[in-house]
């Protein structure tokens, strides 16, 4: 993975922060103390304990939170370079976990590319005529 590649975990807390955001600035703040509190969950934490989030997120939201997981886990799907699909069975934590498989494989593709590219432009580079 080269160094201007995202952390996956930054990725996941973006695509949080931008799912939980169409509930409003405040609402969103308010979820994330709710987490804090009543979870013990700080949102640096989240990315680490996901089953977490999501129960706190259906606990406070009730069937509200399934919107809110679809739009993060179709934000995620699209940081990531694949499309979202849902289905009946998986669940979000399943879904975080693939998008993670994909960024990684991706993530590791690109680093490798660009490593074996790297020394060759850097050779080029100290070729003086």
């Amino acid at each position: 993975m080269t160094a201007r590649a995202q952390p996956f975990e930054q990725l996941l807390l973006e695509c949080i922060d931008e799912g939980l955001s169409v509930l409003g600035n405040e609402p969103r703040e308010a979820l994330y103390q709710y987490l804090l509190t009543i979870c013990s969950l700080p949102r640096e934490e989240i990315p680490g304990r996901v089953a977490d989030f999501v129960a706190g997120l259906r606990k406070s939201l009730g069937g509200a939170s399934k919107v809110i997981e679809r739009i993060i886990l179709r934000k995620l799907f699209q940081k990531t370079g694949s499309s979202f699909r849902e289905t009946i069975d998986t669940e979000f934590t399943e879904y975080v976990a693939d998008a993670k498989r994909r960024y990684e494989m991706l993530s590791h593709r690109h680093g490798v590319a660009e490593d074996s590219t790297d020394p060759v432009r850097s050779k080029k580079s100290q070729i003086t005529g």
